[in-house]
């Protein structure tokens, strides 16, 4: 499924934020994935990002670690009817894509999958993204992707850009 340009792509800060009350992102986070989770904020995310947010609420040192049952409810919630958070599909041209970005940017470990995020969107004509790591998608604003929010992070963004 094509998503329009207007959609926008959640990023895994955006919903790590919003499930865990003990994150300082949680006051601007929640109400973000909320909206998203409505229909206000049309948006989707990829599995691969799933995947992380699952990760980082599993992880030893998550504060408070979830156990895997809760972790995969809470993230299952994100997505699963009624929440009108699209779940798009990576596929062969996304893979293809994110290791050309990957060998032309010179992409290793970690960042691998920062490319794998900004191709699949791109493949699905999302080109803007919700994150809080602007200098994981940073790489990716040559090949169209825009930061579009949340707005801590656009602040940070035009604070940084005017030397403040």
């Amino acid at each position: 499924m094509s998503l329009s340009a207007r959609r926008v792509f959640f990023d895994a800060g955006m919903f790590v934020g919003a499930l865990n009350r003990l994150d300082p992102r949680f006051a601007e986070a929640q109400p973000l994935v909320a909206a998203a989770m409505q229909g206000n904020i049309l948006a989707g995310t990829s599995v691969g990002v799933l995947s992380e947010v699952y990760a980082a609420l599993t992880w030893v040192g998550a504060k408070p670690p979830l156990s895997p049952q809760d972790a995969a409810e809470g993230v299952r919630r994100l997505v699963e009817t009624p929440s009108a958070i699209s779940v798009i599909s990576d596929g062969v041209e996304a893979a293809l894509l994110h290791l050309r970005m990957a060998d032309r940017l010179g992409l290793t470990a970690r960042r691998i999958h920062d490319a794998r995020h900004a191709a699949t969107a791109l493949v699905n004509e999302v080109t803007h993204v919700y994150t809080y790591d602007p200098s994981d998608w940073s790489y990716f604003v040559q090949y169209g992707i825009t930061i579009a929010g949340p707005p801590s992070t656009l602040a940070n963004l035009a604070g940084s850009r005017s030397g403040g």
